[in-house]
């Protein structure tokens, strides 16, 4: 579980922004529910590892274009000893041959040091796909979609404001699938948490921060029923419930995940 901090700690800048904004003024907390370090920021264990795979993928490289400099070299020594192979063969008797190699050995050790190449750049390519990352850290990645679970609470409009900061935006729910993976969230931490749906442009017509209708719904039962002017959606373990948008809760943010690169 990730730590609670202050966003401003001694020592620290009082003035980190986003954007071009002050973003611990606009949203306080959000930074904190951003870092993985205590007091908001800490050593990143993988750094080594990191640092120690990519010297490793240097001398790999660095081996790679000696062997093929080397086979450069066996091409060229390769025709020129073929064409002595034939100058000789011309001056001399019926009765002999050239004494120097058969040319077919010379090809079949440059065929071995392709596929060792090869072997090289497979192994390569797999390692790569390993380390890839398609979500930030600190994010959770379903169907193709990245997740970020606020530690901090805001009212629905400040939500959707970080957000929107991040590049992300306040969750839109579109399977049954998704409702599931999000209750799991809700489940561990039994947080009320928004999701990006309201009506507070037009009471009892649901739209999510995209301005997309409302189609798929999973509403608690007896909800929504907009008691005291309630007109943004929280999340619960048994459903939907229509809240008013005033209310101090957790969020979730969404954006699509990063394709791997493949070399």
């Amino acid at each position: 579980m990730a730590e609670m901090c202050n966003p401003k700690e001694p020592g620290g800048s009082e003035e980190e922004t986003f954007g071009g904004q002050r973003l611990a003024e606009r949203h306080p907390g959000l930074l904190c529910s951003l870092r993985s370090s205590p007091g908001c920021l800490t050593r990143n264990p993988l750094l080594p590892l990191l640092l120690f795979i990519s010297l490793g993928f240097f001398m790999l490289q660095l081996t790679t274009l000696v062997q093929v400099s080397r086979i450069q070299v066996l091409q060229r020594d390769l025709g020129d000893h073929h064409e002595e192979n034939n100058s000789l063969d011309e001056g001399l008797d019926a009765g002999f041959r050239s004494p120097l190699p058969p040319v077919d050995v010379a090809q079949g050790q440059m065929q071995s040091n392709l596929e060792e190449i090869l072997q090289h750049l497979t192994w390569m390519n797999a390692t790569l796909a390993g380390l890839c990352r398609p979500c930030p850290w600190n994010w959770g990645l379903f169907q193709g979609s990245c997740y970020l679970f606020s530690w901090t609470q805001s009212d629905w409009k400040s939500a959707v404001s970080a957000c929107q900061d991040i590049g992300a935006q306040l969750v839109i729910i579109k399977s049954p699938e998704e409702q599931k993976f999000l209750k799991i969230w809700y489940v561990r931490y039994n947080k009320p948490t928004w999701i990006g749906l309201s009506d507070h442009h037009n009471e009892g017509s649901w739209k999510w921060v995209d301005n997309s209708p409302l189609q798929l719904s999973f509403w608690k039962k007896g909800e929504p029923n907009n008691h005291e002017d309630e007109d943004c959606v929280e999340l619960y373990n048994d459903g939907w419930n229509d809240g008013k948008c005033s209310t101090q809760n957790s969020w979730i943010c969404e954006k699509p995940s990063a394709p791997c690169p493949a070399l």
